[in-house]
Order: structure tokens, then C-alpha cells, then sequence
């Protein structure tokens, strides 16, 4: 005598349940990645029209903005206390840390030009100044 498929237990599978689900969580993490921002200070970034994209290990990211008050990571910063972070940070990347600049455009060259001399007095000398890819300002 020949069984129907109705006669067997109903049985649920769990394998396609957790193929997606782990679809889903992968979909998730991309997104999460695909999301970060680079900086989290509004600056207005000059354009320029050379330059070249780098590959960087170890980053400190100080923004320069508009009324020459100074973020490190986000976070606002004085001068004494930058060139504190810079020695402790460079002693513990060996040497291979960098510095991205990011300075407003209406920033005062003034400012800048005293960030870049902390900078140096803090014996930093990968030191890279942020613009947006373009036209260049002329």
C-alpha cells in the first residue's frame, strides 16, 4: 500500500531559516560599513585640482574650521592639549602615524598656519592637508 505525502508528520526546516537570517545580518554589516563618515565636523573643504588619494595605517583627523577653533576626531581641542595627544599618539604608532588637515575654506591662514607649527613642534612629519577632488580654486 502506498503512503500519501499527507500521512507524515509536518516538520519544519531550519536551515533555509538561518540562511537568511544571516543574509539579512550580512546585508546589515555592509550597510553599517558603507555608512561611516570620514569626518564629523562640517567644514567646507577648498577644492583642488592636484593631489592624490593615499592609503594611510595610522590617522589623526583635526579639522581647521571657519573661526579657527580646532577638533581633533570630532572633538574640540586646544593647542596644548594637541601636542600632548600628537607625542602620545606617535610614540605609540612607532613613527607611522599621520595627520589629515582638515581646514575650512574661509579658515584663517593664520590658523592653519599655527596648526602646522604645532604639528611640527610636536616632531610630526606625515602630515596631509584635505581638499576636495575638482576644478582647483584659481
Amino acid at each position: 500500500m502506498r503512503r500519501s505525502s499527507y500521512d507524515r508528520p509536518a516538520r519544519v526546516e531550519l536551515l533555509p531559516l538561518l540562511d537568511v537570517v544571516f543574509l539579512l545580518l550580512a546585508v546589515l554589516l555592509f550597510s553599517m560599513v558603507t555608512m561611516v563618515r570620514s569626518h564629523v565636523v562640517p567644514v567646507d573643504l577648498p577644492s583642488l585640482a592636484t593631489g592624490e588619494a593615499r592609503e594611510l595605517a595610522a590617522v589623526l583627523v583635526l579639522s581647521v574650521e571657519a573661526g579657527g577653533q580646532l577638533s581633533l576626531a570630532g572633538e574640540p581641542i586646544d593647542t596644548p592639549a594637541l601636542e600632548a595627544i600628537l607625542r602620545e599618539r606617535r610614540a605609540a604608532a612607532s613613527d607611522d602615524l599621520a595627520v589629515m588637515v582638515h581646514a575650512d575654506r574661509e579658515a584663517r591662514h593664520g590658523d592653519v598656519t599655527r596648526v602646522f607649527d604645532v604639528l611640527r613642534a610636536a616632531g610630526q612629519e606625515r602630515v596631509f592637508l584635505v581638499g576636495k577632488p575638482g576644478e582647483g580654486e584659481r
